[in-house]
């Protein structure tokens, strides 16, 4: 098993254990009642990753290179069935800086390169520019953007499919514990990208449909810019609670001068308003008591493992745990991708992207972070029912 990036890519022992299998071995199926030969293929299945591995979002990007390494580790014992033969999975690592420019690039050398699917693109600007790419040469594009016009319309979507929850999802669940907290007068502040209009527009129907008041909408100045007077105009109407929709930098920013104007105001996240720094020693005393509607991961392993996919998610967890000391439940989100690639392989019994993509279209998957049914009609998001509200004590989040 091969794992590479331009750069650097350390992964350690859990994608080594993967890496005892070579292309042209015989491999003997230990698990089953009797002996099972399977043989492997001497051609892999390569994969293209496209991540925020510098920039503002590389503490989620390395979290999701992590992500791969480990998957790659566990889909590689066996390898993916194609047909009468297996095939172990190579995922091409590459770092696009976060930039629209550097992620078109990337995109464009996985194409040559012939991949069966792409996955990453964390922000908005750089999964706009991969799906461009993956349209046009039509290779599947599983993005790990939380944006729902990555995968609408679906005229031009048809290779595209989104993991994040739709922020329609998030909104209802943040607006449902804004409701029965009993809080009333909501403001919701937003940033200029797509990632915040879509949260805007999300809150402000979920909040109508909970009979909450939206009091205020204030926009998050660009990047790099004083949130001060944002925050000021957010307590101007003496809200109950303030939503605060941006990624996590600009989160903890708008979090920490609105603690500033010392409002009694509950704040609330969306799900891909936090990462690993947001309970930093630095941020923990700013985000006590803050809420975000995430997926049920968060929390860590289900206490109960009783499913295939509750052993997946708690076998997950151990190895990440094992690796790298501690679990982050913003992680899981690129293996997801990497075992919903793997099983739609699996479906076609093909490589071809374009057999790929019906594939994936039919093969409901129930991963580490949630579960996906993607069909013809639906490119996006999660399921909803894995949302959960989680609350900020001292250094972890807590479950309601």
């Amino acid at each position: 098993m091969r794992v590479t990036r331009r750069g650097f890519l350390t992964m350690g022992a859990a994608v080594a254990a993967g890496s005892a299998l070579t292309a042209c071995d015989v491999m003997t199926d230990s698990s089953a009642a009797t002996t099972t030969h399977k043989v492997l293929s001497t051609d892999p299945i390569r994969i293209g990753v496209s991540l925020e591995l510098s920039g503002s979002n590389a503490v989620f990007g390395r979290l999701q290179e992590r992500a791969v390494g480990i998957a790659l580790a566990d889909l590689n014992v066996d390898g993916v069935r194609v047909g009468d033969v297996y095939r172990r999975l190579d995922a091409i690592v590459l770092d696009n800086h976060g930039d629209a420019g550097q992620a078109t690039l990337v995109a464009r050398q996985f194409a040559e390169q012939g991949v069966s699917a792409i996955i990453g693109g964390i922000t908005a600007e750089t999964a706009f520019a991969t799906l461009a790419v993956a349209e046009d040469r039509r290779v599947p594009y599983l993005s790990l953007c939380g944006a729902d016009a990555i995968s609408i319309p679906l005229t031009t979507r048809k290779f595209t499919y989104k993991l994040a929850p739709n922020a329609s999802d998030i909104a209802t669940t943040l607006a449902r514990d804004i409701r029965s907290s009993g809080l009333k007068r909501v403001v919701v502040m937003s940033g200029t990208d797509t990632l915040g209009s879509d949260g805007l527009r999300a809150m402000t129907a979920a909040l109508d449909a909970a009979g909450r008041t939206l009091s205020d909408k204030v926009t998050l100045p660009s990047s790099g810019k004083d949130y001060s007077g944002a925050a000021a105009r957010a307590v101007d109407t003496h809200p109950h609670a303030i939503v605060v929709w941006a990624g996590p930098s600009n989160t903890a920013r708008a979090v920490k001068e609105l603690r500033g104007v010392n409002t009694t105001a509950k704040i609330y996240l969306p799900t891909g308003g936090v990462d690993d720094d947001t309970l930093s020693t630095d941020n923990q005393p700013i985000m006590q008591g803050v809420r975000v509607a995430y997926p049920a991961v968060l929390g860590g392993a289900p206490f109960l493992a009783n499913g295939a996919s509750a052993r997946a998610t708690r076998s997950f967890i151990n190895r990440y745990t094992q690796q790298f000391g501690s679990f982050s439940g913003c992680a899981p989100y690129a293996a997801d991708a990497l075992s919903l690639v793997a099983a739609a392989v699996r479906r076609a019994s093909s490589v071809e992207p374009r057999r790929l993509r019906g594939a994936l279209e039919s093969t409901p998957y129930e991963g580490v972070a949630g579960a996906y049914g993607f069909s013809p009609i639906d490119h996006g998001g999660m399921s909803p029912d894995v949302l959960a509200m989680f609350v900020a004590q001292r250094h972890t989040w807590i479950r309601l």
